[in-house]
């Protein structure tokens, strides 16, 4: 007996089963039935997967905090690779249930009508969700079209309307998003004015027929309030309306839920305020993404730009207090950074060109950080006309920057511009300093250089204990690793992950170094220094600082850049003469600083050496001044007509159209030397000798006197038997035209 009873329930259970099974029976059991189904093995389990691994993306992204953080963040073509098998399989199982259980069966478009499956839109709303994580942006956008056409009264229209903007914006049309943003602000606003009088039946309960009542209109979902408000400062951004997407951001914070995102919309009000130079309100918003929680480095990047907004004595010592703290030792840079801007703002420049140059050293792994310590040293150096110590911050920082940096190319540009002034300032430093210690006796010459060892020493035993304290700092960052992870049964470097994270450690705080013995004392030249009263406060990169090691260093060494005999010595003055008329003229004409190129200029005429030089220098100094300072002027125009009467400068100051009318008459030499040219051609050699003649002997300062030259020796060649007889002509030539195309073919006449 209860055999047969158990079977018949077995039997009608089947039954149960199979007519529940069934899409095209509009029933109780059958909605149940393929509603359950199609919520939790379709629309469930699908956006859980998708949930999941947008989640794990979004946890694993390492965000640009020098930049405006992303609203949304997404996936590029390359990272969206790593979520294509979950959103996939979402996809898959979510177009089972559309397939499989929809009422009645899309199979049969032609019976279609009415969908009693109250899931089946958000299947298909899902799919084209995860078609938009996925990037294919086509079939989202036709997914969400589709809902909308044929599920006009339920809420999934609205969800779908709303990504439907994000997709448009993703493709670039943004007039499409805002007509999207404008319907779904539309509905609200309806829902707003009491329009709304039934709220739409749960899912669990059958949809109503048309014609039988009439039909309720859906409401918005709070559910997406929050994300509609994000895509609608994002849709500002885009139009480039910050004003609009903080006040979307402000009003998106009514609908958020998670801390995590209050802590990120406050983080992003605080950088459009930021940007459009709203400090105090932009201090504000950073101050509340501390009150939520969220990433160590979202907090740790609030506080830093807390501090840029207006950092007082309190912010000072939030932010000292985290230089002591372990867990920041990959930090110091970015915390040095903001305290050397408070300084700024206090006017205490020296305090902050310390904290900047303890930014460049401990940034060996942020690149970024280094090289905006180092932009900002080279402008505050630029600012005080110290172009020299400018251009190697600005060298420094063109070294380690890439082309996304801001500006990279005017940062390139300024270092290359002024390099060439960098060397000629250098050289007169070296050159000036050489020449006094060859003045000095043979004993304080030894002591002099004896003294330049002990400072090198002193500097290498100095960038030992700056490296002894990155150490300790990465010691203390381990420890407090260890502390929070428990010591554990297996040994540190028996663990591949652990092992993995301790070397990254080490990189970021000592940068990657050559696998070489004796690596701090590296082989490179080291430079008598310049004997100067400026102060030096240039930050030399630490790679690039001349780590020698003691012993290799010997007076003998540094001994043989000094000029010791005449021959020397003459040549020393002359490097020191040319190098100060370079860098006076870079200041004249790149720079415009009309004082420090008179400083050069005025160097120069100091040393009394009778040369081109001296002379160039007074005639920039007569240029310089003959508007401003007529007494300079003059004094230097004497200087000229003294020592150089017959120099080109000279016959200018006599006449100011002497050079106008010497490219006049170089012009006739040259039309003239063509007609001869062409008499030589022609085989008139007697004429061409006569015309030779005379420009050799009365034209000195003819600028084709050395080609007639040569035209007179050929065609004396074509005149005369007796070769012989050209050989002075030639060899002149040889001697008062070296280096020429003439003195090569009088060469070769010659052989």
């Amino acid at each position: 007996m209860i055999r047969t009873y158990r079977k018949i329930v077995a039997v009608l259970i089947l039954l149960a089963v199979i007519v529940a099974c069934s899409t095209e029976k509009n029933t109780l059991i059958n909605r149940t039935y393929h509603g359950t189904t199609a919520r939790y093995n379709g629309y469930f389990n699908a956006n859980e997967l998708i949930r999941q691994a947008v989640t794990s993306y979004q946890n694993s992204l390492k965000e640009d905090y020098y930049s405006l953080l992303k609203i949304e963040p997404l996936p590029d073509e390359t990272e969206v690779i790593g979520l294509y098998p979950s959103i996939d399989t979402a996809i898959v199982k979510c177009t089972k249930v559309i397939q499989n259980h929809s009422m009645p069966s899309n199979d049969r478009p032609s019976q279609k009508k009415e969908e009693h499956n109250a899931w089946i839109d958000e299947n298909w709303t899902t799919v084209g969700i995860a078609s938009y994580y996925r990037r294919d942006y086509d079939a989202a956008m036709k997914n969400f079209m589709f809902v909308k056409k044929f599920y006009s009264n339920d809420p999934s229209i609205y969800i779908g309307e709303l990504w439907m903007a994000k997709t448009n914006m993703q493709l670039g049309k943004l007039t499409d998003a805002g007509f999207n943003i404008a319907n779904l602000e539309k509905a609200i606003a309806d829902e707003a004015e009491g329009g709304n009088k039934k709220e739409k039946s749960s899912k669990s309960k059958s949809k109503s027929k048309k014609g039988k009542k009439e039909e309720e209109i859906a409401k918005v979902p709070k559910s997406i309030r929050f994300d509609f408000e994000k895509t609608k400062a994002e849709y500002a951004l885009r139009k480039q309306n910050p004003q609009d997407a903080i006040k979307y951001l402000e009003e998106s914070l009514k609908f958020a839920k998670k801390q995590t995102d209050k802590s990120r919309v406050h983080f992003i009000m605080g950088q459009l305020n930021e940007s459009i130079g709203n400090r105090e309100e932009a201090k504000k918003q950073y101050g509340l993404t501390l009150k939520y929680n969220a990433p160590y480095e979202m907090h740790f990047n609030a506080r830093l730009k807390r501090a840029f907004m207006g950092g007082d004595e309190k912010v000072k010592k939030e932010l000292l207090k985290m230089l002591r703290d372990a867990k920041n030792a990959q930090f110091k840079d970015q915390i040095y950074y903001a305290l050397a801007d408070i300084e700024l703002q206090n006017s205490n420049k020296p305090k902050a060109i310390d904290y900047l140059t303890k930014s460049a050293f401990y940034s060996t792994a942020n690149t970024r950080q280094k090289g905006m310590a180092y932009e900002k040293l080279g402008n505050m150096s630029f600012a005080d006309r110290n172009y020299v110590s400018a251009q190697k911050y600005y060298d420094s920082c063109a070294r380690v920057i890439d082309d996304k940096y801001p500006n990279a190319e005017g940062i390139k540009s300024k270092a290359e511009k002024l390099a060439d002034l960098v060397v000629a300032v250098e050289t007169a430093n070296f050159e000036d300093s050489v020449q006094r210690i060859a003045l000095l006796s043979e004993d304080d010459r030894v002591k002099f250089v004896e003294k330049v060892i002990k400072q090198k020493q002193e500097e290498v035993e100095r960038l030992k204990r700056l490296e002894a304290e990155k150490l300790r700092a990465l010691q203390q960052n381990q420890n407090t690793f260890a502390e929070s992870n428990g010591n554990g049964s297996k040994w540190y470097f028996n663990n591949a992950k652990t092992r993995s994270e301790g070397y990254e450690e080490f990189r970021k705080l000592w940068g990657s170094r050559d696998n070489e013995d004796n690596w701090r004392r590296s082989d490179k030249t080291v430079f008598m220094p310049a004997i100067t009263n400026e102060e030096d406060t240039v930050l030399t990169d630490e790679n690039a600082i001349s780590q020698v090691n003691k012993d290799s260093l010997t007076v003998e060494m540094l001994m043989a850049d000094i000029p010791l005999t005449d021959s020397a010595l003459q040549a020393s003055k002359m490097r020191l003469l040319e190098a100060l008329y370079t860098a006076g003229v870079i200041y004249k004409d790149q720079l415009n600083e009309t004082e420090l190129a008179a400083k050069q200029f005025d160097a120069v005429l100091a040393k009394n050496a009778v040369c081109e030089t001296d002379m160039s220098s007074a005639f920039q100094m007569y240029k310089m001044f003959n508007e401003s300072k007529p007494e300079v002027a003059s004094t230097n125009k004497e200087h000229i007509l003294t020592l150089y009467p017959n120099s080109d400068y000279a016959n200018y100051l006599r006449d100011p159209d002497y050079f106008v009318k010497r490219k006049e008459r170089e012009l006739l030499a040259e039309q003239e030397y063509v007609k001869v040219l062409e008499r030589y051609n022609r085989g008139l050699y007697y004429p061409v000798i006569s015309k030779a003649d005379d420009v050799i002997a009365n034209e000195k300062d003819n600028q084709f006197r050395s080609k007639y030259m040569l035209l007179k020796a050929m065609s004396l060649g074509q005149t005369t038997s007796n070769k012989q007889e050209l050989l002075p002509l030639l060899n002149q030539i040889v001697d008062e035209y070296p280096e020429t195309p003439e003195e090569a073919r009088a060469k070769e006449m010659i052989s």
